[in-house]
C-alpha cells in the first residue's frame, strides 16, 4: 500500500476515534416527557399546577438532574428517573424544562428540551371552564332525551308477557319492578343515579329506582309472579245444579 494511502487510512481512523465520542456526547440520548398530575393543560403549552418531569436513558445513566430556566430543581438516583414540581412555585411566562443524565464514568448526557408556559390558576381555572362547561351541556342534553325521551314516545304503551315467562335480559341485566313485581330487562335509555338506575317498567308503566339482580333472582321472580297470578284466579261457584249431581 503506498505511503499517502497508508496517512489517508490513519488520518480518518483518528477522526473518527475522536468525532464520534462528540457526537454521542451531544446527542440527545436521555428523552424528557412532561406529564401532568394535577392542574390544567391547554395542549398547546400553557400549563398550571402540579406537574411531573421523566427522563429516560441508556443502561449507563446512573442519576438524572432536572433544571427549569437552566437552574436545577432537583435530582432522581434511581430509574424511573422523575421529579415533581408546581407551577406556582415560578414566575408566569415561558420557561424551559430540560434534564441531564449523568453515567457511572461521569459523562453528561443532555436531554431534549420542552418550552412551556406557565400560566396563572385563575387563567387556568377559566380556560378548563370553558371547556367543561360545553361538555356539561351535552351530559346533561343526553340525561334530559334518555329521561324525556321514553316518557313522550312509550306514554301510556305497556307490554304483556304471561306471567312465568322465561325472559332473556340481554347485556344490560334484568331488574325487578317494586310496584308490579315482575322483572324486566333494564333499558338503555334509563338513566344512571348514584344508588340505582331510574327506569320505566314495561308492564305496569311506572318509574322507579331500580338495581340489577342476579340471574337466580329474576328466575324466582318469574316464578313467584306465576304463584302470584295461580292466586289470583279463583274457582267458579257451584250451581245448584253441580250441588244436585253431587
Amino acid at each position: 500500500m503506498p505511503p499517502i494511502i497508508k496517512c489517508l487510512v490513519y488520518l480518518v481512523l483518528l477522526m473518527l476515534i475522536f468525532v464520534m465520542p462528540a457526537f454521542a456526547q451531544d446527542g440527545t440520548e436521555v428523552e424528557l416527557h412532561l406529564s401532568r398530575d394535577f392542574g390544567y393543560s391547554s395542549g398547546t403549552g400553557k400549563i398550571q399546577g402540579t406537574f411531573s418531569m421523566s427522563a429516560s436513558g441508556p443502561a449507563e445513566v446512573t442519576k438524572v438532574v432536572f433544571y427549569i430556566d437552566n437552574q436545577p430543581i432537583g435530582e432522581d438516583n434511581e430509574p424511573p428517573f422523575r421529579i415533581q414540581f408546581n407551577t406556582d412555585s415560578y414566575p408566569l411566562g415561558p420557561h424551559t424544562l430540560k434534564a441531564v443524565g449523568v453515567t457511572v464514568d461521569g459523562q453528561e448526557i443532555p436531554s431534549n428540551e420542552i418550552r412551556n408556559e406557565f400560566v396563572s390558576a385563575e387563567e387556568g381555572w377559566q380556560a378548563g371552564m370553558k371547556l367543561a362547561l360545553p361538555l356539561l351541556g351535552v351530559v346533561l342534553l343526553v340525561a334530559l332525551v334518555s329521561i324525556l325521551g321514553p316518557a313522550l314516545f312509550l306514554r301510556g304503551k305497556k307490554s304483556y308477557l304471561p306471567p312465568g315467562t322465561t325472559r332473556t335480559y340481554g347485556i344490560s341485566g334484568g331488574t325487578i319492578c317494586p310496584k308490579c313485581n315482575r322483572p324486566f330487562s333494564i333499558h338503555f335509555f334509563g338513566f344512571n343515579m348514584i344508588v340505582g338506575k331510574l327506569d320505566r317498567c314495561p308492564y305496569c308503566g311506572k318509574w322507579s329506582l331500580v338495581k340489577r339482580y342476579s340471574q337466580a333472582e329474576l328466575r324466582a321472580a318469574e316464578e313467584a309472579e306465576l304463584e302470584f297470578m295461580k292466586n289470583e284466579i279463583s274457582l267458579p261457584e257451584e250451581t245448584e245444579e253441580d250441588k244436585l249431581r253431587k
